[in-house]
């Protein structure tokens, strides 16, 4: 049963947006397996033309000795018209099933669908369906990639307010009614975004600590989604360490995030339920928004395997934040990123 809304704080007692991007990545540890991902929205054919999704994931496994070893990996290529509806989908390794996501929403009904179509992916809690389940999420916010290009914008804004904003109210804490954005929106007028420069993920002394990922094209707009989920092993205790960002590139090649955050969670060894977690909101769009990181508790005692519905269940309306929430669920595959480990001879 969903929980009910927590009492919002009074505006007056919101501080500002963060702006505090992660600089770097943190080392891989022995007894580790991480999961890193991300998502390009690209547009070739200009926003009139569908939108290109490129993406790629992939599993490491550091061991006792800290020895790491790729144990699975994906990619997906996957084109979507303006409407969020799916044009083309193709992945590696392939799935003949995921043809018939062709021609449906992107948006809602789509997980639903997803999850009949490979199951098996969906209990295996395979980089490729990471990287599918993400879909509903960067559909939403890819064409935002346009704000910064002087020729997009006015197309982007045109999609972005009047009677669509009056269905998004109270939908995440950044649009709760009594705030600022929503306001603006529903009165025509694009609310200005808390946009920061992007620090370096990279881990100079450690080219595993990302999958490859491709430099963004020198001269049109691009949206990429980076995640990554550390699983650690010490002392007996399951430590959960994750990374989420939206940035976009601006005309003059710099790179602005758009939503970061921070999960830091533990496990219980023996129930595999979630004994403590805490969200650090680093860059958000608003004022409104890091509210929404005070109410990760609720999904304290959750089995970590149901996170992927759950978080939908228990984490809604203007107790949760839409990114938050994709970060959260991503976390429903600690339970297979431990397997992994287990299957190399660590304590997983």
């Amino acid at each position: 049963m969903a929980s009910p809304s927590r009492l919002l704080p009074l505006l007056n007692e919101l501080g500002p947006a963060p702006k505090n991007p992660h600089q770097g990545t943190p080392r891989r540890e022995p007894s580790s397996v991480r999961r890193t991902s991300h998502l390009d929205m690209t547009w070739p054919g200009g926003l009139e033309n569908d939108m290109h999704i490129n993406a790629a994931a992939r599993d490491l496994v550091t061991d006792t000795e800290a020895n790491p070893r790729a144990l699975a990996d994906a990619t997906l290529h996957v084109t979507v018209d303006r409407s969020r509806t799916l044009t083309s989908v193709t992945s590696k390794p392939n799935r003949d099933e995921l043809r018939e996501l062709v021609g449906t929403g992107g948006g809602s009904g789509y997980r639903s669908r997803l999850q009949s179509l490979v199951p098996d992916d969906l209990a295996q809690g395979t980089p490729l369906y990471f990287l599918l389940d993400d879909l509903p999420g960067v559909t939403l916010v890819g064409p935002f990639a346009w704000w910064l290009w002087r020729q997009g914008m006015a197309g982007y804004a045109s999609r972005s307010q009047g009677s669509t904003a009056r269905h998004m109210q109270d939908v995440c804490a950044g649009f709760r009614s009594d705030g600022l954005p929503i306001k603006q929106m529903i009165d025509g007028v694009d609310p200005p975004y808390n946009l920061v420069p992007a620090l370096d993920l990279a881990q100079p002394d450690d080219p595993l600590a990302w999958h490859p990922i491709p430099e963004p094209p020198a001269a049109s707009p691009m949206l990429r989604r980076r995640r990554l989920v550390d699983v650690v092993v010490v002392d007996g205790e399951v430590r959960v360490n994750s990374l989420f960002r939206d940035s976009m590139w601006s005309p003059e090649r710099v790179e602005m995030v758009v939503h970061e955050y921070g999960l830091h969670a533990t496990v219980d060894r023996e129930t595999m339920r979630l004994s403590a977690i805490s969200a650090d909101p680093r860059v958000l769009p608003f004022q409104t928004c890091p509210a929404a990181a005070a109410n990760v508790d609720l999904l304290l005692g959750e089995p970590m395997g149901s996170l992927r519905h759950r978080v939908r269940e228990l984490v809604i309306g203007t107790d949760g934040c839409t990114h938050l929430n994709d970060a959260l669920r991503a976390l429903a595959e600690v339970p297979v990123l431990l397997d992994q480990l287990s299957a190399v001879g660590g304590p997983g």
